[in-house]
């Protein structure tokens, strides 16, 4: 995927449970050129235990300006909720970034960390 710029994927209203969501995470990452990325990931069963790995994948994405990620109605506790953060935090070329993780069993935990992480992207 070395001239690949744009990535689309929906994952929605599957099974998926996230074990393999930082392998997924490194892939992207590897897509040097990558400067648009839409995941759509909602309606699963992903519990956020590689959630970290998979933030810190994305993070590879050096070119990366735009970000959407859509992970609502999962089972994401917010325990890697920093890891992940810190991980995004690695795509300094962001303008622009949505995250949605609502419907999910997130507590306050972590959330400092996610947020410095994210603080990482200085273009936002």
């Amino acid at each position: 995927c070395s001239q690949l710029t744009r990535l689309d994927l929906n994952f929605s209203g599957n099974q998926i449970t996230g074990d393999h969501l930082g392998a997924i995470g490194e892939g992207i990452g590897r897509c040097s050129q990558l400067t648009s990325l839409d995941l759509n990931f909602s309606n699963n069963q992903i519990t956020g235990d590689h959630l970290g790995a998979f933030g810190v994948g994305i993070g590879g994405c050096n070119q990366l300006t735009s970000l959407d990620l859509n992970f609502s109605i999962n089972k994401i506790t917010g325990d890697h909720l920093g890891a992940f953060g810190v991980g995004i935090g690695g795509c300094s070329q962001l303008t622009r970034l949505e995250l949605d993780f609502s419907g999910n069993r997130i507590t306050r935990d972590h959330l400092g960390t996610f947020g410095d992480g994210i603080g990482g992207c200085s273009q936002l």
